[in-house]
């Protein structure tokens, strides 16, 4: 009888020894506020992107063709949009001010406060920053010899910055298809 009590309180010890090692092992709880990541995997428009799963998602495909863009809209705020617009290089790709001043001239008033050349995962692209009386405009053009990527992140003035994280998320994610 002792032996028996003996081995039963050596099995309790290492079930609860094993208990507290695998409790320790666990990841910890991620904070309830992170935000939910969704993976956009478009194979007509070539992308892959991660973007703010809680946003509604609305594609739109020019029939006919390998063009169109996806537009991501915040929940709280619908005048928040994030854009990403592929288009096929048909001809010689016109040069980005060319592109970028064609997207861009839709903001009436829009004042360009930041442009440069940068270097991110996809590769080089050209960043622009601009705003208007009502809205705030982040781009980046992609350009391959086949095709141009335009992502647009429009927001109102007060809440633009509250939106970098995503658009930094968006832009390092962002990777052509073949």
């Amino acid at each position: 009888m002792i032996r028996f009590l003996s081995t039963c309180r050596l099995y309790l010890f290492l079930l609860i020894s094993c208990c507290l090692l695998l409790q320790s092992c666990a990841p910890a709880g991620k904070p309830k506020s992170e935000k939910k990541i969704g993976m956009h995997i478009d194979a007509v428009l070539e992308f892959v992107v991660e973007y703010p799963l809680s946003w509604g998602k609305d594609r739109r495909i020019s029939y006919g063709s390998k063009e169109g863009e996806i537009r991501w809209k915040h929940p709280d705020h619908p005048d928040t949009l994030l854009t990403i617009r592929s288009s096929l290089q048909k001809q010689q790709a016109p040069g980005r001010e060319l592109q970028i001043d064609q997207e861009l001239q839709k903001y009436v008033g829009l004042e360009i406060s930041l442009e440069e050349k940068v270097t991110l995962p996809a590769g080089e692209a050209w960043h622009v920053i601009g705003h208007t009386e009502h809205v705030e405009i982040n781009s980046y053009l992609f350009s391959r010899t086949d095709r141009s990527y335009l992502i647009i992140l429009t927001a109102s003035p007060d809440r633009s910055d509250s939106y970098k994280d995503v658009m930094d998320r968006v832009t390092h994610s962002f990777q052509f298809l073949p």
